[in-house]
């Protein structure tokens, strides 16, 4: 799929530059889609000269805020529901679990924004908690363009580092995507543990 992209890419000249942008915004709206790796090719085109290293970077910031600003309608889509519906589930929540979600993003919202471009697979439903939490939409997505800035800068650094090599810096950012995914799968569970723990533990006596 890789190759593909490339050499479409490679055809379409200077206008290459927007399928970055929408890879970009679509890795938000459907996490499976390979934006990271797509984002890759950007940088690498960036190191040999053949795309703008400035343009590359605005584009695929930009790509980045337009799908979180997505997802972030779609939370505030969902809350609405759930205010005139309460008794109501939607994609499987209720209404109890909302609640839990907007109050561990009223604790730990910005910090997850803020580092939401660097946690591939869960990035999107980031924003689609804040919105469901009615975060700030200048907040949110404030947050959420200095985040996909940092993560762009990251990857156009590698590409330098590499000299535009993308067999080299695929393997690079293969490996950071699994450690990542390895820190959250360790995170989640330790959570369920002590869920599971409270849950079990006796309540104290009188």
């Amino acid at each position: 799929m890789v190759e593909y992209i490339d050499q479409l890419i490679g055809a379409l000249g200077p206008l290459g530059l927007l399928v970055l942008g929408v890879a970009a915004a679509l890795e938000y709206v459907v996490p499976p889609f390979p934006g990271d790796t797509i984002t890759l090719l950007g940088g690498v085109y960036a190191v040999r000269g053949e795309q703008s290293m400035v343009l590359v970077f605005l584009v695929v910031t930009v790509g980045s805020v337009v799908g979180a600003a997505i997802n972030y309608a779609v939370g505030h889509w969902l809350a609405g529901r759930f205010d005139a519906n309460p008794g109501r589930s939607y994609f499987g929540i209720s209404h109890a679990r909302l609640s839990e979600v907007q109050s561990r993003m009223r604790r730990n919202g910005p910090w997850l924004l803020l580092a939401n471009r660097f946690l591939p697979g869960i990035r999107g439903l980031i924003f689609v908690a804040a919105g469901a939490s009615r975060v700030p939409r200048i907040n949110a997505l404030g947050l959420g363009a200095l985040s996909a800035m940092a993560h762009t800068g990251l990857v156009l650094a590698l590409g330098a580092a590499v000299g535009g090599n993308l067999e080299k810096l695929s393997a690079l950012m293969s490996r950071y995507q699994y450690a990542v995914v390895g820190l959250v799968v360790v995170g989640v569970v330790a959570v369920g543990v002590r869920m599971f723990a409270r849950r079990r533990a006796p309540a104290p006596g009188p």
